[in-house]
């Protein structure tokens, strides 16, 4: 076995992400409130970093200006004889369907034994106001009979919102039905046996089997579409998102305007104390490198934000530029569009772009739009440019809208009718943007 001793010199690429960039690429993938909250973490660990909200309100002279211009009613509710205006009163307050609930069986005349399983019920269900548990796991867990069970559960279906309680979507739309004193046999044994039918509009089998008319069948299945599947979401306090733009496109004469959405930034500002500290020179050394080390760390992140919005600003400014048909006269007229086309004419990586659209938004002529809405692929058409997969799916959406009811279009119907329009599609195709636009098939789509 030989061994050889040897020195030889290569070369390699290797790319190094430092702590810098690093931040920099992740603000940049950050949409408006993410920033935000990034912004406040690093201004609770850095100590130099202060930060101001734009927008913030001075509630005290909000409240003084009320005061002035409207004469309050001591009789209402928001009055408050230690200070005339309540603020804490103005809070609208919404409870969830659990709250909902347990409010309601309190005001029951119920045994100690009776409460506890009524509350341990409304706390086993779901968001949609169903009991999904096994009843058994219930009595097992409670050391109750099943006749406790039962009364305890009658007493949470008698509850509102209607139909709270069920065990399954039949039971639901029964409870419901008992409720508005609803009574007819068959549609009761409708309910109970053929929601798959009713799901497919399968009307003409439930008609056939129960022996009714066809007309007689759809006024029956339209009194069970009057009822609600899912009750306890009449209840939900599920958080609204509020989306603000990134940027804002105005149309001033013949051209556009492109300008960043600044109205609530968190401002970031280094504390007068610190900087005062570096300057001095009686300062403790220790001292003074960890300002410093703060303060290179403040500057970065604000270096960073400034590099999002540029980069934010240079795409959507490529983006009004690349789409001015549509800017001008509204979605039929969007053209395919890559990101990597705007890579290309920024001179960037494909990923920077991703980064840079990823959760922004843009308020335009035509309504809030996110920035991904404006990528889309190209499909053949007469034009050399080709249909972007958007405008398809819209002139889909067109046709469907305007559809007879009694008669719906095919996805065959509709692929024919895109190329009397110039655009050669698939009925495939047509199928598939039908579904991503949450569109049911013909057959589930028609009236009786």
């Amino acid at each position: 076995m030989n061994f050889n001793h040897s020195l030889e010199l290569t070369q390699s690429q290797k790319l190094i992400i430092t702590t810098s960039l690093k931040q920099s690429l992740s603000i940049l993938n950050m949409n408006k409130l993410e920033l935000e909250d990034e912004i406040k973490k690093q201004a609770e660990e850095n100590p130099l970093m202060e930060v101001e909200k734009s927008n913030d309100i001075n509630w005290e002279e909000y409240v003084k200006d009320i005061e002035k211009s409207i004469r309050f009613d001591k009789n209402e509710i928001n009055y408050n004889s230690d200070n005339d205006m309540n603020l804490e009163n103005m809070i609208k307050y919404s409870s969830n369907i659990y709250e909902h609930l347990h409010f309601q069986i309190s005001l029951y005349k119920l045994s100690k034994e009776e409460r506890k399983v009524c509350e341990y019920i409304i706390d086993s269900l779901d968001e949609d106001g169903y009991l999904r548990i096994e009843e058994s796991e219930i009595i097992e867990k409670l050391n109750i009979n099943e006749e406790l069970f039962e009364t305890c559960l009658l007493n949470i279906q008698q509850l509102e919102p209607s139909g709270v309680g069920a065990r399954d979507l039949s039971e639901c739309l029964m409870i419901q039905m008992q409720n508005l004193d609803i009574i007819n046999p068959m549609l009761e044994e409708i309910v109970m046996n053929e929601l798959v039918l009713i799901a497919n509009n399968k009307y003409k089998e439930i008609s056939k089997k129960y022996k009714i008319s066809l007309q007689e069948c759809v006024n029956l299945i339209n009194t069970i579409k009057t009822l609600d599947p899912k009750p306890g979401r009449s209840c939900s306090m599920d958080e609204s998102i509020y989306v603000e733009p990134d940027v804002v496109v105005e149309k001033i004469g013949e051209g556009f305007i492109i300008q960043g959405n600044n109205s609530d930034n968190c401002k970031i500002k280094i504390n007068n104390f610190y900087k005062e500290v570096l300057k001095n020179s009686q300062s403790d050394k220790d001292a003074k490198e960890f300002i410093k080390e703060k303060l290179n760390s403040a500057t970065e992140l604000i270096k960073n934000i400034e590099s999002r919005k540029h980069t934010i600003l240079r795409i959507a400014d490529e983006i009004v530029t690349s789409q001015d048909e549509f800017f001008r006269k509204g979605t039929r007229y969007i053209k395919p569009m890559r990101m990597k086309d705007i890579a290309q004419k920024l001179d960037c990586h494909e990923s920077t772009i991703s980064r840079g659209v990823n959760g922004k938004y843009m308020l335009t002529p035509f309504g809030m739009l996110e920035f991904k809405y404006f990528f889309s692929s190209s499909l053949e058409s007469e034009n050399e440019e080709g249909v972007s997969s958007t405008s398809i799916k819209k002139s889909i959406k067109d046709k469907i809208k305007n559809e007879n009811k009694k008669k719906p279009l095919s996805d065959d119907k509709i692929a024919k009718m895109l190329k009397e329009d110039g655009i050669n599609i698939a009925r495939r195709t047509v199928a598939k943007y039908r579904e991503e636009l949450g569109i049911l098939s013909s057959s589930k789509r028609k009236e009786y």
